[in-house]
């Protein structure tokens, strides 16, 4: 059942993402073609370039806060909403409603900053080409300079090199997921209020927030103290201790997701309050 709500859901957004994804990709290629062009011919169309460069900014802001508006507006509309009577009554259980939802806008939150990227990548590509007069040269160029930087941080950091970024993108995945969740715990809440239902959700936000610096402010407090980080110093080499603080902070992440996913899976199970 599950895979059929990411299925509907995917259906029910495409249309607003896809089209939202070529405009930023077609201002970028054109963006693109702009600097491409020779410096006296750049001058003469130096106005139209400025503002297509600004649509392109406005627009990859755009897509940004259509992800964020997407992930509110999707969990506060079908299930805390008028169409909750209708979610509410199909063969699921109300924690694959909310895996639904938070699978399908943490996907579309990581295809936004790919795309993003890629953008970003076409729009620089002309730059980079353009450091010589003969393209070929330059690309050259360039890619002895990725092979020489990609050399030396193998031999100071070996597999490190490796394990590291799958690291870093597992706490970037995670922490999208969080944020989805921390969001949807923090409406759940504001949903037990018969008004005013945003505002309570925006004060629980607010309260999440404080909660978790008080905590990770305590941990820290409670390590200095004990000296248990000197300790950790002393006995780990460099790599040991970065590999120990990434996973100690994806599973920081991990237990956050499960605590907001408890909260908002209790509220809609025990106390759905629909509107």
């Amino acid at each position: 059942m599950l895979s059929k709500l990411i299925g509907y859901e995917f259906k029910s957004t495409r249309r607003i993402f896809l089209p939202a994804f070529g405009v930023l990709l077609l201002l970028s290629l054109a963006n693109s073609i702009f600097i491409a062009l020779p410096e006296p011919t750049l001058d003469h169309v130096s106005a139209p370039f400025g503002v297509l460069m600004t649509v392109y900014v406005l627009a990859m802001f755009a897509v940004y806060v259509l992800a964020f508006a997407y992930m509110i507006n999707r969990f506060y509309k079908n299930l805390l909403g008028d169409e909750g009577y209708l979610m509410f009554t199909l063969p699921a259980r109300p924690s694959q409603l909310i895996w639904a939802k938070c699978i399908t806008s943490t996907i579309w939150m990581v295809v936004t900053v790919i795309l993003c990227c890629i953008s970003l990548f076409l729009l620089a590509t002309p730059a980079l080409l353009s450091a010589s007069f003969e393209p070929e040269i330059a690309f050259s160029d360039f890619w002895h300079l990725i092979q020489y930087i990609f050399s030396e941080l193998m031999r100071e950091y070996g597999a490190n090199l490796f394990v590291v970024p799958l690291e870093l993108i597992a706490i970037g995945i995670a922490g999208i997921i969080n944020f989805c969740m921390h969001i949807y715990a923090c409406l759940s809440l504001g949903s037990l209020a018969n008004k005013h239902r945003l505002g309570f959700a925006f004060l629980a936000y607010l309260g999440f927030g404080v909660a978790q610096e008080i905590l990770l402010f305590a941990g820290s407090w409670i390590v200095d103290l004990t000296g248990l980080n000197l300790d950790f110093n002393l006995t780990l080499n460099t790599a040991a201790q970065m590999h120990i603080a990434l996973l100690g902070w994806l599973l920081f992440t991990i237990v956050c997701i499960a605590v907001n996913f408890v909260i908002t899976n209790y509220i809609l199970s025990r106390h759905l309050n629909l509107q």
